[in-house]
């Protein structure tokens, strides 16, 4: 009797262990974030969906890893229970991507009249239908490693018409997420992707939290927008880092989902297309600092040719496919920064020039460096050696150094590559 006891006994502590095993896995998230940290690994654009081969390929030939697109519910569903991903145009452009070796970033995105009344989901019909959809979208193309995000800032009346909406938008993930992880396990679950980074949107997301939703998820996307430069948002991602940490042990990455500065004059800013090339890579180069896995750049292509439309002059290139210089900054970046990863912040002589040192696996570094401020003379220590410094878009000079290094910093980033 005895050995049968602790025959028992040792039989159900191999199944405690298996269990917790099993769980711990099923708690990892696939997001392979030091993979990611690689450029241009987790570089990527938005697009619409009528994006032709030609936008496919520039995108690719830029160095982008990643195209966002919203695939949109309504769009597929026009008939209840019937869903026409041809005819929509997503079978086309997922063949594409497929083609350039682009990873698509799936946004599972808004409501359906045939169900509900609003654009946003409230009742447990209209939630149901959802997730038929969503079963039947990301089993079609499942095995391609997508991110598939759960709606697009549901904290934003523009796309979630019922605020705050976080009760409801809560429910949606608690049943939509479990299924994408069914269909799709090489798949990334996102939610929610939260609009700006402030107080309100912040109070927003900790209600969702509070929904018990961060062990359905396995990142969550903001859209740090703003009207400031780039660096601004340093202390934005330690505030939402602080507020995650807060919620759970886990670590759930944190995604630059969408982030553009359009050339349009604002009364806050007028950028010119020089400016927004600037402020394209020094986005790359802040979000690299604080370890953001993905950043995706909003707009891929001018929505128009209106040149006093805010909307339709995010883009790096023209309606027409010509390219604006952040094109060519952002071609630059990848192709300086290819196989190099982020590594250290190097002290400058000014707290408003910003050096970030980038290495490979050969141990080999680059040296990016910028201001904030106009052109100057910046230095910091720096071993002796030699190098070759290159602009920001590819102008180049040789130089040497003995114990410290002096270089003309201005605002557009330049490369400093160790030789």
């Amino acid at each position: 009797m005895k050995k049968i006891f602790v025959l028992c006994l040792i039989v159900f502590f191999f199944l405690v262990i298996l269990f917790v095993i099993h769980f711990s896995k099923e708690k990892q998230s696939p997001l392979p974030t030091k993979d990611l940290e690689v450029i241009p690994n987790g570089l990527g654009v938005n697009i619409k969906r009528n994006a032709t081969n030609k936008d496919i390929e520039l995108i690719s030939k830029a160095g982008f890893k990643w195209v966002r697109v919203d695939v949109t519910w309504e769009r597929i569903e026009k008939q209840k229970g019937k869903y026409d991903f041809k005819n929509s145009g997503y079978d086309r452009l997922n063949k594409l991507l497929e083609k350039a070796n682009l990873k698509p970033y799936y946004v599972l995105s808004y409501s359906n009249n045939l169900y509900e009344a609003k654009r946003s989901i409230v009742t447990e019909r209209g939630r149901k239908a959802f997730s038929k959809f969503v079963e039947a979208t990301t089993y079609r193309y499942r095995n391609q490693g997508a991110v598939w995000e759960i709606w697009n800032e549901p904290n934003s009346k523009t796309f979630w018409d019922f605020q705050p909406g976080y009760e409801q938008y809560a429910e949606l993930v608690k049943k939509a997420a479990p299924i994408i992880k069914k269909q799709d396990r090489s798949g990334i679950v996102v939610a929610p992707a939260i609009s700006g980074v402030n107080d309100e949107s912040l109070f927003w997301l900790e209600k969702f939290f509070e929904e018990n939703t961060l062990d359905y998820i396995d990142a969550i996307s903001v859209h740090p927008y703003r009207y400031s430069s780039p660096e601004s948002v340093f202390e934005d991602y330690d505030k939402l880092k602080r507020i995650i940490e807060h919620y759970t042990d886990q670590d759930i990455p944190i995604i630059s989902g969408e982030w553009g500065y359009s050339t349009v004059p604002s009364p806050y800013q007028k950028l010119t297309d020089l400016k927004q090339a600037e402020y394209l890579v020094r986005m790359f180069l802040v979000n690299s600092q604080k370890k953001i896995p993905i950043s995706i750049w909003y707009d891929w292509k001018n929505d128009g040719i209106d040149a006093n439309s805010k909307e339709q002059n995010f883009g790096i290139v023209r309606s027409n496919h010509t390219k604006k210089i952040g094109y060519l900054a952002v071609q630059n970046f990848t192709e300086q920064l290819d196989g190099y990863k982020f590594s250290r912040k190097i002290q400058a002589s000014h707290s408003y020039d910003f050096v970030s040192e980038f290495k490979n696996k050969q141990n080999k570094k680059i040296l990016v460096f910028w201001t904030t401020k106009s052109p100057h003379t910046t230095s910091f220590k720096l071993k002796g050696g030699v190098g070759e410094v290159n602009s920001m878009l590819g102008e180049n000079y040789q130089i040497k150094w003995g114990n410290k290094v002096k270089l003309t910093i201005t605002t557009s980033p330049s490369y400093l590559e160790i030789k």
